[in-house]
């Protein structure tokens, strides 16, 4: 049997095609020569798919089956927006350079209606749309340049208000070229056009030019949010630069840093993982790939994506690495929504495309019985697979039940390889055994009623060095752990034992989780306690830490009380 190419361990996410749209194109007729698709947009209910005869098909996701059919006499379809913030409401542009705002009234199970046409880039192709994150506004910009907003008056603020008052049409401003891009965040609105990008505090009418040094071409430019536990810390801004680079941009405009992506892009391709073929892995290494990204999108959690004729490319643009890029030939346009996407291709074909984890890609083709396709992933990604942190969804059992869904007759390769990828896996079962004997052979412990077992043990026995073995075993996998030591002074104790509490998870059964709670007597009878979380979940800090005073308070009162409660 030849060996098989095996994808690095430093590859834990990949591209999946689990659903073909095929049959929804079909079904609305959007696959024949005379009509097809020609621009896409999704939200978190709708996948809105513009067409070629004038149409605007609003499918809901959940199923494929609630469908809106809203027609247009003023041309083909060139650009669709869906309001993510209020998903009653889509707008559309058509060929005529008209902009038409919809309400689909499926609140009160109404028809759709038009509430607003705009004629101000009529004439003229536009380029963009984009909606307000908070109000009723879309952002348009077209060939020439031109920027205007809508502003929206709807049914749901009175009859009266929606029959007689029309908003008129702000223009915003006229840039020197083309709009490539539009995103808005947070009253900014973000402006790339063929030669520079620029910024608009559309509240006080203030712009800037992002960067000193033009670019002649398609360059995306897209806000990228910062976590719910950044504090006070502000959106960046990230630009596209010739050469596979990317400007890093504070959100008042300065430019921070340049990012370089051309190196990194000389890895190989990963494959999507689709049914329609098997996936495939070279291994071998191309040449730096000198890019321009016509167009940036915030995908989920800290990742750019982007694309050029040649594939999809995710970034992780903070820490300037290179999440993973696919060979996918021939995309007119993306849409995303968290780690979706879609995909529109030049001749009109969509796909549906999911950035998940290899162990949750192989856990949903399971769930849907794609066994031998889930069989060729794990061996494939099989250093990713055996990581501690995958086998959390696929345990050794659920391999071994994969390995019996395979024909050992038509599939024995196949077997084989999986075969010898459950060799290398230990039973995380025996592994948590094995070190709570080890910890049960030195100290004394008790587990609570939410899981959490307190060892007991002398000062200065042998067990404390263990429980520190213990301690650098249980986070080895991870090296990016962070502390968070809080110190407090000039309290001393006079304990004669000291208290260590770890967390082992009761889902997947292993004791390399988080340990919340050290407490510990040093030689000079000095309190302190740290708490431990793991990288992925730092927003567990602040909550654990009212937890704390409230299951232990002993630890926040006078030290003659603590004494008192320990004792």
């Amino acid at each position: 049997m030849a060996s098989v190419p095996v994808i690095p361990d430093s590859y834990n996410h990949v591209l999946a095609e689990l659903e073909c749209l095929d049959p929804l194109l079909s079904a609305l007729r959007l696959d024949s020569s005379r009509l097809k698709c020609t621009c896409i947009d999704v939200s978190k209910r709708w996948l809105a798919l513009g067409s070629s005869g004038g149409g605007l098909n609003l499918i809901q996701k959940d199923g494929w089956k609630q469908r809106l059919f809203l027609t247009h006499k003023e041309g083909a379809i060139c650009r669709v927006a869906c309001c993510l913030h209020d998903e009653d409401y889509v707008a559309v542009a058509t060929s005529q350079g008209l902009v038409v705002v919809w309400e689909l009234n499926q609140e009160r199970r109404g028809k759709p209606e038009r509430i607003y046409v705009s004629s101000e880039h009529k004439g003229r192709k536009v380029t963009a749309l984009c909606w307000d994150t908070a109000a009723l506004r879309v952002f348009v910009g077209d060939h020439v340049g031109k920027v205007s907003a809508i502003k929206i008056n709807t049914s749901k603020q009175g009859k009266a208000a929606a029959t007689f008052v029309m908003f008129p049409v702000q223009i915003i401003t006229t840039v020197d070229s083309r709009v490539v891009q539009l995103d808005y965040l947070d009253g900014r609105l973000l402006i790339s056009s063929l030669t520079r990008t620029y910024l608009c505090d559309t509240e006080r009418e203030k712009f800037w030019k992002i960067g000193n040094k033009e670019r002649d071409g398609e360059f995306g430019a897209c806000f990228f949010p910062v976590g719910k536990n950044s504090g006070n810390q502000q959106p960046l801004i990230y630009c596209a630069r010739p050469g596979s680079r990317m400007w890093e941009v504070n959100f008042d405009g300065e430019v921070q840093s340049t990012h370089q992506f051309k190196q990194l892009l000389s890895s190989p391709p990963l494959p999507v993982i689709t049914l329609r073929q098997d996936p495939h892995y070279t291994g071998s290494s191309c040449s730096p790939q000198s890019l321009s990204f016509p167009k940036l999108l915030y995908l989920t959690e800290h990742c750019v994506v982007t694309w050029t004729e040649r594939g999809i490319y995710i970034f992780l643009p903070q820490s300037v690495q290179v999440l993973l890029w696919s060979e996918v030939k021939d995309i007119q346009d993306i849409a995303v929504h968290k780690s979706e996407l879609f995909c529109l291709h030049t001749n009109g074909k969509v796909v549906h495309l999911s950035l998940l984890l290899v162990d949750r890609c192989v856990e949903r083709l399971m769930r849907r019985g794609f066994w031998a396709l889930a069989a060729r992933v794990s061996c494939l990604f099989q250093n990713s697979i055996v990581s501690c942190r995958a086998r959390k969804n696929l345990p050794l059992d659920k391999l071994e039940h994969l390995k019996s869904q395979l024909d050992a007759s038509t599939q024995q390769d196949l077997t084989v390889q999986l075969e010898e990828l459950i060799s290398k896996l230990e039973p995380l079962d025996s592994a948590c055994s094995s070190r709570r004997s080890s910890i049960s052979s030195h100290e004394s412990f008790s587990v609570l009623d939410s899981g959490i077992y307190r060892v007991i043990s002398r000062r200065g026995s042998q067990s404390d060095e263990d429980s520190c073995s213990l301690h650098s075993q249980t986070f080895s996998e991870d090296e990016r752990l962070k502390e968070f030591p809080v110190h407090h002074e000039d309290e001393q104790l006079e304990l004669g034992h000291c208290f260590m509490t770890f967390y082992f998870d009761s889902i997947c059964q292993r004791t390399c989780l988080m340990r919340l709670w050290w407490l510990t007597l040093t030689g000079a009878r000095h309190f302190s306690h740290s708490i431990f979380l793991c990288h992925s979940a730092p927003h567990l800090l602040s909550s654990l830490s009212r937890l704390s005073k409230k299951v232990f308070p002993a630890l926040y009162a006078k030290p003659q009380k603590r004494l008192a409660h320990f004792i």
